[in-house]
């Protein structure tokens, strides 16, 4: 890379792009995490202060969180739309898949395509043999990208979370890879 500010990013598809955190992102990390579909999305009742989102993704963590930045690669310059996280079990073998993509960017496959992306790293990199998410049911839109990116219904916790002020089921879902269709672009990497 010839500039510090540059995408540095490892996965690529056609309209999204997987990469590392970064330091000089904070402020955009903080922003997409403080849009009204995130907070309702994951059921918060208030915004985080920057220095919390500084705390979870630049200073803190753990070696068995990997965090990515997700690009929108179909414009010039790239840009970083969204934040994607997979807590590993990896005594287990199994992670947590967390996602946040700036609404702008919803409907433009980019999400799916992000998860499809986050999917072929937790299995042919990371070594997982399950990737799991919880989605509030109301949330179609993302409950059918899931589906898209290889995501399958697992069950449903009932009246268990809450949408808009009304109690809502959690939709449970997830990927193993025996699911994962297509070509891996991890895999491609290495001439197989």
């Amino acid at each position: 890379m010839s500039d510090d500010k540059e995408p540095w990013i490892w996965l690529r598809g056609k309209v999204a792009g997987l990469g590392p955190i970064r330091d000089d992102l904070l402020e955009t990390y903080w922003r997409l995490d403080q849009q009204i579909t995130t907070i309702v999305g994951y059921n918060r009742q208030s915004p985080q202060p920057m220095r919390t989102t500084r705390a979870i993704l630049i200073d803190g963590g753990s070696s068995n969180e990997i965090r990515f930045t997700i690009y929108d690669v179909s414009q010039t310059p790239e840009a970083p739309v969204g934040l994607a996280k997979l807590a590993m079990d990896t005594a287990r073998g199994h992670a947590e898949y967390l996602v946040t993509l700036d609404p702008g960017h919803h409907g433009q496959g980019i999400g799916t395509e992000a998860t499809r992306l986050v999917l072929d790293y937790a299995f042919h990199v990371a070594g997982m043999a399950c990737v799991y998410l919880t989605v509030l049911e109301p949330n179609t839109k993302a409950i059918r990208a899931y589906e898209k990116a290889g995501f399958k219904k697992q069950g449903v916790r009932r009246d268990s979370n809450v949408w808009l002020g009304q109690r809502v089921n959690e939709v449970h879902m997830d990927a193993i890879p025996a699911d994962f269709e297509g070509a891996s672009l991890v895999k491609q990497m290495f001439g197989q």
